[in-house]
């Protein structure tokens, strides 16, 4: 039986959480042929950045200026002491895991996009248990919870259908970007997301990830959108949103059998796409929080992502980076929801 509706609104006194990975991004490029074995080779552009897909939500959220909570883990090293560096006191309650901080070099090339390859360090530890913790005394009543890089944690992957429906009886609004499968789409992944998807209201995927939910080809997707996410929007709870993000081509959005699209409203200059997703999802989740329509949704999340990606090193936007409308939309907040049900996350837990 599929999950009834959550009819929860996002309440912008709360915090935006974040439950995923962080890791260190190394980016070295152009690269378009592989090396010859025992040769060396220098490429003109190399950065350090915080990645994962917690990572780069995080630091997208900060130079936004939201109200969030990362809930995540690092390394005991040097490595993981930097991520702290980064986010100040936002990190205090993370995690600690007794191993390397994971690190992923990425490889970028001249069309723009990016080949990943990173050890498995900490994000190999990360579980529920941890998350639980780290959410301890959080009030999730109206918060949006995002779930990113599920399958990168792979001893979350067996609790996280447990952890969903927790956040969701606490009364998050729960949010899902699984990223690419490190396996690719196979029955165990699919399985994992038949029991996940209807504990979810807003699912953020691209393309090639919507393609693989639906075991199809791209191009299949490509060319029949609308019809894709619908398919896609019947196998989450109903009055879930089902979110596509389509690069170039901006993002589409659907909701039951309304599937809306989104442009955007100028050319970028790509600099790399590392992140970019990430980037949309804070814009969007951001302008979700705020009480903006499904459509300027799209737009904030396109505007957010298009200028990280167009920056050199990246630097992620601030409202006064953005244009007005949309600088408009992330700052006028509706009222606060009223309510006396402050349960936090572990009274609900405990019952």
């Amino acid at each position: 039986m599929r999950k009834t509706p959550n009819t929860r609104q996002p309440d912008p006194a709360r915090d935006i959480i974040s439950i995923g990975t962080i890791n260190i991004d190394q980016l070295l490029g152009p690269i378009d042929h592989w090396p010859d074995h025992g040769t060396e080779t220098v490429y003109p552009d190399y950065e350090m950045r915080v990645g994962g897909g917690g990572g780069i939500f995080g630091a997208a959220l900060m130079a936004l200026g939201a109200n969030q909570r990362m809930v995540v883990n690092i390394g005991n090293d040097e490595m993981g002491q930097w991520l702290k560096s980064q986010f100040g006191p936002l990190a205090d309650h993370w995690h600690h895991s007794n191993t390397v901080t994971s690190v992923t070099i990425g490889l970028t090339h001249s069309d723009k996009e990016r080949t990943f390859l990173s050890n498995e360090g900490h994000s190999s530890l990360f579980d529920a248990d941890m998350a639980r913790k780290m959410l301890k005394n959080a009030t999730l009543k109206g918060a949006i919870a995002l779930l990113v890089g599920n399958f990168l944690m792979p001893r979350l992957v067996p609790e996280c259908t447990k952890l969903l429906g927790e956040l969701r009886d606490a009364g998050a609004i729960v949010a899902l970007d699984t990223a690419w499968p490190t396996g690719g789409w196979t029955d165990d992944v699919q399985r994992h997301m038949q029991n996940w998807l209807p504990l979810v209201d807003i699912l953020l995927i691209n393309e090639a990830e919507a393609a693989g939910l639906l075991g199809i080809p791209i191009d299949d997707f490509t060319t029949n959108v609308d019809a894709q996410m619908r398919a896609i929007s019947n196998k989450l709870a109903p009055g879930a949103i089902v979110v596509v993000k389509r690069g170039p081509h901006g993002a589409s959005a659907c909701t039951g059998q309304q599937v809306l699209h989104a442009a955007p409203s100028g050319s970028v200059n790509v600099i790399d796409t590392v992140g970019a997703g990430d980037c949309f999802n804070a814009g969007f989740l951001l302008a979700f929080q705020r009480g903006a329509s499904l459509l300027d949704c799209l737009h904030a999340g396109i505007e957010v992502a298009g200028k990280a990606i167009a920056s050199h090193p990246r630097q992620y936007p601030t409202l006064a980076d953005l244009n007005v409308r949309i600088r408009t939309l992330l700052t006028s907040a509706p009222t606060p929801q009223s309510t006396n049900d402050h349960k936090t996350f572990d009274q609900v837990e405990n019952g």
